[in-house]
């Protein structure tokens, strides 16, 4: 039976972002495989202490992990003096010798952090270990404690463009950072092929394709439903999904029939005007009878990288998807693959107008986006894939 140690520093309790998941379609990969699954993540944020039972029992009773450890990131900061010489002086000295100075890419890892994972290595062996994002890479360093295992990234994003925004933003050194960085596991694993074909012409590990996975299974057989809405628009608070509603319900909204029906689906509402008329969900545990209800859905992404996850899930029900460029980021096909791009209020307004009146426009883009998730993004093209990096 395979060892793998699987790091993901999100609560993966809470469901409410696309990085959630993948990591739990591949807890889900590893049940299936039979493998054991030590899962570390990070102990909880003040506001969200009373959750960490709840994580440690879902990921238990739902068999997706053996053991759980929440790590801690930092200590409680007291007497802020003590806290400086103790931790933080520490934390500073680290980042000077591990990372170049002018690197963009934040210094999330903390010695404390280090330390408590360093401990999970010390009284275990692994097959594989696991690390998401590459802001954590750190975890792994010190190669004497893997006692063989290999070693993998787990991407979720091309990072450096993450940060092009910032001032003083310094490309090279921030790029040549993250090459670094990717550099010293055995693998690498992109989550699009343009992030691999990036990676892969400047890391020397073993580069792999592995596309965000939606289960679909359950909707097999399932009737159709009524269509109670006619745009579907589902997304987190980042800055990045504020910008995008912002532009919106700004310019866009205003150019749509006044008696169109939206069901706006997430934490983004608490950035929506109340002026606006619209059907507001804050959180729903299951979007599948929300997307079975709608005809279309929106991703309005002006920035951010990355496979929006949303769109993915759009397709696998085979909605329509109204988009920007950005949204369809990460996407095998940018045409003949369900959506309709517009950069421009009026073209995006327009292509949701055609799709609402014009049924054969419909059929044939619904049909675009069943072929793309089925041969991109399905359960059978995932494991496929997961199969052929643990064998």
């Amino acid at each position: 039976m395979k060892r793998i140690l699987y790091f993901f520093p999100d609560n993966v309790g809470q469901q409410t972002a696309g990085n959630k998941t993948r990591a739990i379609q591949l807890l889900k990969y590893f049940k299936e495989k039979g493998y054991h699954v030590d899962f570390a993540s990070l102990k909880h944020e003040k506001a969200d202490q009373d959750t960490e039972q709840d994580t440690i029992d879902f990921l238990i009773n739902n068999k997706l992990a053996d053991n759980v450890y929440l790590l801690p990131r930092k200590p409680g900061k007291g007497n802020p003096v003590i806290y400086f010489l103790k931790y933080k002086l520490w934390d500073l000295v680290y980042y000077w010798f591990a990372y170049p100075l002018r690197s963009n890419i934040p210094t999330f890892l903390t010695i404390r952090l280090k330390h408590a994972f360093e401990d999970i290595l010390r009284a275990n062996t692994y097959d594989d270990i696991i690390i998401s994002y590459v802001t954590c890479a750190g975890l792994v360093s010190n190669k004497s404690l893997l006692k063989g295992a290999k070693t993998i990234i787990d991407t979720h994003d091309f990072i450096t463009a993450q940060f092009k925004y910032k001032k003083r933003f310094n490309l090279g050194v921030t790029f040549q950072d993250e090459i670094n960085r990717l550099n010293s596991f055995d693998e690498v694993w992109a989550i699009s092929h343009e992030e691999q074909y990036v990676f892969g012409q400047f890391c020397t590990a073993n580069m792999r394709l592995v596309p965000l996975m939606i289960d679909t299974d359950h909707l097999t057989g399932k009737p159709a439903a009524e269509k109670k809405y006619d745009l579907i628009y589902v997304a987190s608070d980042n800055v990045h999904n504020k910008r995008s509603a912002d532009w919106f319900f700004e310019h866009v909204y205003p150019l749509l029939p006044q008696d169109i029906r939206i069901c706006v689906i997430g934490l983004i509402n608490r950035s929506i005007p109340e002026k606006y008329k619209i059907e507001r969900v804050a959180y729903a545990e299951s979007l599948d009878d929300y997307y079975a209800a709608s005809k279309i859905a929106l991703c309005p992404m002006l920035t951010g990288t990355g496979v929006k996850v949303k769109v993915v899930e759009a397709l696998a029900h085979g909605l329509p998807v109204v988009s920007t460029l950005r949204g369809i980021d990460g996407l095998p096909n940018k045409r003949l693959n369900g959506c309709l791009v517009s950069d421009d209020p009026a073209g995006f307004a327009r292509n949701i107008i055609i799709l609402l009146n014009n049924k054969e426009e419909y059929t044939t883009q619904s049909t675009f986006a069943k072929e793309l998730f089925n041969n991109s993004f399905s359960k059978a093209v995932l494991y496929k894939e997961l199969d052929s990096a643990f064998k």
